[in-house]
């Protein structure tokens, strides 16, 4: 691997993952590390039921019961997280220091869902919290509008 700019060596979402667990006490096992390779595989947005099918892929003998706890368990741990898509489901992705904060955006006539930069909403967010107090999550939810393609 690449050294980073640190010096260090670069290293990838399961070996990232593998450490962030050991030093939270946690297990590192063969589910969690599924999960994270598949995720850090692909740009789709993928659902639970997805990410169950490509980890067998993957490690074959793994129970998609197992990948469920396993997605659970990295979303508390800030590994990954997930945003409701209203009527096409829920998806997962990597998140914290694994990937770039990003936004959702779904279009409501095709279903498309497109990422945004994570701080195109920036201004609003500040501007929420200092006057409502309130702290908006926007990376949860997709933004549903009309895509490029649709709009004509």
């Amino acid at each position: 691997m690449a050294p980073s700019p640190k010096g260090s060596v670069a290293k990838g979402p399961a070996e990232v993952t593998a450490l962030r667990l050991r030093e939270r006490g946690e297990r590192v096992t063969p589910a969690r590390l599924a999960v994270v390779e598949v995720l850090a595989s692909t740009d789709e947005h993928l659902s639970a039921e997805q990410i169950g099918e490509r980890a067998e892929q993957l490690r074959p003998g793994i129970h998609r019961a197992t990948v469920y706890r396993a997605l659970d368990a990295l979303g508390e741990f800030g590994l990954v997280t997930h945003v409701h898509l209203g009527r096409a489901g829920t998806t997962y992705h990597l998140s914290g220091e694994l990937a770039p904060r990003h936004l959702h955006l779904r279009c409501s006539e095709c279903g498309t869902v497109l990422d945004a930069p994570g701080d195109t909403l920036d201004p609003t967010r500040r501007k929420l919290q200092r006057d409502l107090g309130f702290r908006l999550a926007p990376e949860q939810v997709a933004l549903v509008g009309v895509c490029a393609d649709c709009a004509g």
